[in-house]
């Protein structure tokens, strides 16, 4: 029999060699290829089922794992849109995290024999884990977490169903344990109080039948935590109240906590039966509802007279027999939607091309560097230049539809590389603006690749929709009240800047939390270089169109 210490030394020799890689959560297409690689773990778990069954009987807990593991993961290696439903991708990185781990644990557990079933699945899963370099960390799963809560608040999701794995009439798995402790862990550490007490009170409403042992242990701790957010909110006297009834039966820490609540509330004991309203609750940023929000939600749209004097027609270019099917969304400044604008292998190029450069998304501050925050974005980026064929003909039909030179050149370049991107679990994009702030008069920007350093700054936006996306995901321009929704292979139109040359303030814009399904965009930014006679300056300094 291996010793402890043979068995410790084995282990860590398993998990030294993986090479993490964090911010997988960040793209949906990298959580679909991480499902599919979990099909793999789960036939390296199966062969060491089979290997020994016929020498020795498989411990029941290492048989519960795998009845556990067999459904899911089975569903979610193969069925491609079980990684397009937040849930789905917690249980995901859970699984990779906890689930997989505990199976490795009982493989080589203290009483255990190890023999050559036992090797043969260490050499297996070594091996996966040293070919998987996106093999999630805890990094990923706090960032999945605080990407639901940013859903949760953005589209006003009902906590008890979350609870119970439903989204918007989509049933998965119930959220367990740990999971639902992970996520008052970060609403406390987002400072988010209000969203605290909820999730605390749904979790403790859930868990009102259910009477063991594990599961009181678990909701006294909801309920400590709960009294912990209150003193927080300096409403000290109600801790104490929460928790006067579990001074008893609670662990030491709850007594603790008890009598401190109790020493630093102004009131007396006897004044605890009665528990005030909680007025002036501290209420952080991202709880309010905002403006943007219920433009994710469609709850904000035009007047009825603003939507009046918007059309949709055929587009001439300057080939008579090519229009494109053209759709006002705002009048001044005009935002456009070309619709069937892009075909279904440009698009698939375009990803495929993408997917070799992706990196994580970051907001180009000129002057700054690159911001890479979560707060402001989530998503994975790949850049496409027009060296092919086929980018060289999409970018042509852009120059057709919106009459600006989009030509591609080694130096003074009319246009950027195609940004092709592919946004994550509650993939967002906080409002901004395209703007370089580096006008083509001024001098060049030392951030800018070298074929656009000196083109100038962003004259227009131009994105296309790759894909269809369930649920969320839309453009929204907070100021002018307008909404996009995807739709796959249309293309978004708008001008950056006035035709004097100006920034246009007006279009600060932002992309909603995908809320079910997966979104990819593909941007061409195109510069002012070239367009000095296709987009002239008005005899009005002042014209804004």
């Amino acid at each position: 029999m291996i010793s402890l210490n043979g068995l410790l030394v084995l282990f860590f020799q398993i998990l030294s060699l993986h090479h993490v890689n964090s911010d997988v959560f960040s793209s949906v297409y990298k959580l679909k290829l991480l499902a599919i690689k979990e099909g793999r773990l789960l036939e390296i778990f199966k062969e060491y089922k089979e290997s020994i069954s016929s020498g020795k009987i498989m411990s029941a807990s290492l048989n519960i794992l795998y009845d556990q593991l067999e459904h899911t993961v089975n569903v979610s290696s193969r069925d491609e849109s079980y990684q397009e439903n937040p849930l789905n991708i917690l249980h995901l990185l859970h699984r990779y995290l906890h689930k997989w781990p505990l199976v490795l644990d009982n493989v080589f557990c203290d009483s255990c024999l190890i023999s050559d079933p036992e090797r043969d699945f260490a050499s297996a899963y070594n091996k996966f884990k040293e070919d998987c370099p996106d093999w999630p960390i805890e990094y990923d799963l706090q960032g999945a977490v605080r990407s639901l809560l940013r859903l949760r608040t953005t589209y006003i999701l009902d906590i008890d169903e979350l609870i119970t794995g439903e989204i918007h009439g989509e049933k998965t798995e119930a959220l367990p344990w740990d999971l639902l402790e992970l996520i008052l862990v970060e609403t406390e550490a987002l400072q988010m109080l209000d969203e605290t007490i909820q999730w605390c009170d749904s979790i403790l409403n859930s868990f009102q039948n259910t009477l063991t042992e594990q599961s009181n242990r678990f909701r006294i701790s909801i309920i400590q935590t709960k009294a912990r957010i209150y003193h927080k909110a300096s409403f000290t006297r109600n801790a104490a109240k929460i928790l006067e009834e579990f001074k008893e039966e609670g662990t030491l820490s709850v007594k603790e906590d008890y009598q401190l609540y109790l020493k630093e509330s102004t009131d007396n004991l006897e004044n605890l039966d009665e528990i005030a309203s909680v007025k002036d609750w501290p209420i952080h940023k991202r709880e309010i509802d905002n403006h943007e929000k219920q433009l994710c939600r469609g709850k904000q749209k035009k007047s009825t007279q603003e939507s009046s004097k918007l059309y949709c027609y055929y587009s001439n270019t300057r080939i008579p027999y090519y229009k494109a099917k053209a759709e006002e969304m705002n009048k001044d400044p005009k935002i456009f939607v070309f619709h069937d604008v892009i075909y279904e292998h440009e698009m698939d190029f375009l990803k495929r091309e993408a997917y070799k450069k992706f990196q994580r998304s970051g907001l180009q501050q000129y002057g700054k560097g690159v911001d890479n925050s979560d707060d402001i974005r989530l998503s994975y980026t790949g850049w496409v230049w027009s060296t092919d064929l086929t980018a060289r003909r999409v970018t042509h039909r852009i120059h057709l539809i919106t009459g600006l030179d989009t030509t591609d050149r080694s130096l003074f370049s009319s246009s950027e590389a195609y940004q092709v991107v592919n946004y994550g679990i509650g993939g967002f994009f906080n409002v901004h603006r395209d703007n370089l702030y580096n006008p083509i008069w001024g001098p060049p920007a030392g951030e800018d690749h070298e074929s656009v350093r000196g083109s100038g700054d962003r004259v227009a936006t131009w994105i296309f929709y790759m894909n269809d996306v369930r649920e969320g995901g839309a453009t929204i321009f907070s100021e002018l009240n307008t909404r996009i929704p995807v739709e796959k292979g249309a293309a978004a139109f708008w001008y950056n800047l006035l035709p004097n040359g100006e920034i246009d303030t007006r279009l600060l814009h932002g992309g909603c939390p995908v809320l079910l399904g997966s979104k990819w965009i593909s941007n061409k930014w195109i510069r002012e270089e070239g367009q000095m006679f296709r987009r002239p300056c008005r005899l009005q300094y002042n014209a804004t169109t």
